[in-house]
């Protein structure tokens, strides 16, 4: 659907966030940015009366408020929030990182799997941009070949299991008929000591 006028794009972005369009499909209709689509959506629910400021969240309100110009102390004392609370939803304010809460709709089914890889590349110290960048180059380009390398292998491995398997199976049956060969040596062995006897009487 090519929508050009801006107006018109505000209107479409908002009635697919109210059909509870997700932002990827927003973002392919309407061909906007997520930050844009964010700050459509952002002003559509935006708060119009301290009636529906009372009834958001806390973290709704206290980003009313740094809007409003309101000062982090009085954040806290007024909506009874931990200090680290207020200070990164002042940051979010203050960056109008809008997309934050649109990533969060999009991962929230997945948020516990995104959480642990947050926690391990904070471990191993890998939040950094360089880190990032080479971690996407990596499942971007070098994984899916290293995938297929790593399932090649994998029937490698399977392949030399059989082969490995096999040898087993004849060694074994190589040792049986060394054994039953040096049974039958021993046999001939006595039966000519028992001829050399007999002919020595």
């Amino acid at each position: 659907m090519q929508v050009s006028n801006k107006h018109d794009k505000e209107e479409l972005v908002i009635r697919l966030h109210h059909e509870d369009k997700t932002m990827r499909e927003i973002a392919s209709t309407v061909h906007m940015s997520f930050g844009d689509i964010g700050k459509i959506i952002h002003k559509a629910d935006g708060i119009t009366s301290d009636a529906d400021l009372r009834s958001k969240t806390k973290a709704t309100q206290a980003l009313h408020m740094f809007n409003n110009g309101k000062k982090p102390i009085d954040v806290a004392i007024e909506l009874d929030l931990p200090e680290s609370e207020v200070c990164d939803l002042q940051g979010w304010a203050l960056n109008q990182l809008y997309e934050l809460p649109l990533v969060y709709q999009q991962l929230k089914h997945e948020f516990d799997s995104f959480f642990e890889l947050f926690k391990l590349l904070e471990k191993h110290k890998m939040l950094s941009k360089q880190h990032i960048l080479k971690i996407l180059r990596y499942t971007g380009h070098d994984l899916p070949p290293l995938e297929n390398k790593l399932q090649e292998l994998r029937s490698d491995v399977i392949e030399l299991e059989f082969q490995k398997k096999d040898l087993n199976n004849t060694i074994m049956l190589q040792r049986a008929q060394l054994s039953d060969l040096g049974q039958a040596i021993i046999k001939y062995q006595n039966a000519i000591n028992s001829k050399q006897q007999q002919q020595q009487q």
